[in-house]
């Protein structure tokens, strides 16, 4: 379809042209528009090398605030932090499906401290010694993380990767079956009916309160290291094909546990596993950075009575 131009431009269309024609026959040049640039031999912007100042882009984004509770924000970064403190296996998913329940979390801390405030809990002294302990623990890990990180290069973390992981099969995982029960009676009574022969989706289905009921408690493959020491401990030590005899205890309920299958994974990518391997130099490397921090700075130690334990050892001739 052809674009339609407005009545009015072919109205004036004949007499800008005329007043053209006119200019050229009388030798006036026309004036420039008044948006022109003052050199035309050069263009406005820098089309070799351009260039975009984005420095601070990252802090103006964190400062975006979310949400205000009585009137204090909670920003983009205040979301952020608290999802980099989720459990990897979380942390990991699209930030859509972890941003409201991170936001929501945030709301209510930032009403119970309000309220703590309010009743003035903040003034007590085991309370500020604490706060003053997660201080000093954030400082802390801070500086070893900034102290660490450069010298964790691309290359040792490929040594690294060949070393440890490069042309050897990945972790075993289990296909596992789950039916969480409030109780150990409920979770006996599943156990007597799978040995009489029930199906056991069908009763996942029918009782289980995970989120996996649905399915008939199918959980899908899992590793080791995503599983809880309680379930991982047991569903290992299972040959395929068979339930847990007894109940086992999580933190509030009671698990069911069947092992449909097991299979190792295919040796993973250098990117997959490149920030475990980043963390395993990081922690292999804060024993030597804790000495030297200590060995930079004066320790004085004090027994329960406040003596000097230096003073003490030198008296009683203790080296």
């Amino acid at each position: 379809m052809s674009k339609r131009i407005p009545l009015t431009f072919l109205a004036i269309l004949p007499f800008a042209l005329s007043c053209g024609m006119a200019f050229a026959q009388s030798g006036i040049a026309p004036a420039p528009s008044p948006f022109a640039p003052g050199d035309l031999k050069r263009p406005i912007f820098e089309t070799d090398k351009p260039e975009y100042d984005t420095s601070g882009k990252a802090a103006d984004s964190a400062s975006t605030v979310l949400a205000e509770v009585d009137g204090r924000s909670i920003t983009l970064g205040d979301v952020a932090d608290a999802i980099r403190k989720l459990p990897a296996n979380v942390a990991d998913l699209p930030f859509p499906d972890v941003y409201p329940g991170a936001l929501s979390q945030l709301i209510r801390q930032q009403a119970l401290v309000i309220r703590a405030q309010q009743a003035a809990m903040d003034e007590d002294p085991a309370v500020r010694r604490r706060m003053k302990a997660a201080s000093d623990q954030v400082l802390a890990n801070e500086f070893l993380i900034r102290t660490l990180t450069p010298g964790i290069t691309e290359a040792a973390l490929l040594k690294r990767y060949e070393t440890e992981i490069a042309g050897k099969p990945g972790p075993e995982e289990v296909h596992l079956r789950v039916i969480m029960l409030r109780t150990e009676q409920a979770a006996n009574d599943i156990i007597q009916q799978l040995s009489a022969g029930a199906d056991f989706a069908t009763l996942a289905k029918k009782s289980s309160i995970d989120t996996t009921a649905s399915a008939g408690g199918d959980a899908g493959f899992a590793t080791l290291d995503i599983l809880t020491p309680e379930v991982g401990a047991v569903v290992f030590a299972m040959e395929p094909g068979h339930f847990t005899p007894f109940p086992v205890r999580g933190a509030e309920t009671w698990f069911v546990l069947k092992v449909e299958e097991r299979r190792r994974q295919p040796t993973p990518p250098f990117l997959l596993v490149r920030e475990k391997l980043r963390q395993e130099l990081m922690r292999e490397a804060v024993p030597a950075a804790i000495q030297s921090a200590v060995a930079a700075v004066t320790v004085r130690q004090y027994d329960i009575t406040g003596k000097d334990v230096n003073a003490a050892s030198k008296d009683s001739g203790t080296p």
